[in-house]
C-alpha cells in the first residue's frame, strides 16, 4: 500500500465517520421538532380548557415584594434561569 492510498483510505474513513454524525444530529434535531408539533396542539388546548386560579390572600407590603422580586432576580442571573427558557422557547 502506497502513502497515497493510506491517505485516500484516511480520508474516505473520517468523512464516513463525520457525514455520520451529522446525519445522527440531524437526526435528533427534527425528532425534537416533530415532538414539539405534536404536543403544541394538546398544550394550547389544555391552556385554554383550565383557567389560570385567581390569587387569594392578604395584600403584600411594597417593601416585601421588592424583596421577593428582588432575591428572585438575582436567583435568575446566578442559575441563568432566563438563558435556558429563551433556548427553549426558540426550539
Amino acid at each position: 500500500m502506497t502513502i497515497a492510498d493510506a491517505l485516500t483510505v484516511t480520508a474516505l474513513g473520517m468523512a464516513v465517520v463525520f457525514s455520520g454524525l451529522l446525519l445522527t444530529a440531524l437526526l435528533i434535531v427534527v425528532f425534537g421538532r416533530v415532538a414539539q408539533l405534536l404536543d403544541a396542539p394538546s398544550r394550547s388546548e389544555a391552556q385554554a380548557s383550565s383557567p389560570s386560579p385567581a390569587t387569594t390572600g392578604p395584600e403584600l407590603a411594597p417593601e416585601i415584594l421588592t424583596v421577593i422580586t428582588t432575591v428572585l432576580e438575582i436567583e435568575r442571573r446566578l442559575n441563568r434561569l432566563g438563558a435556558s427558557r429563551r433556548e427553549m422557547d426558540h426550539d
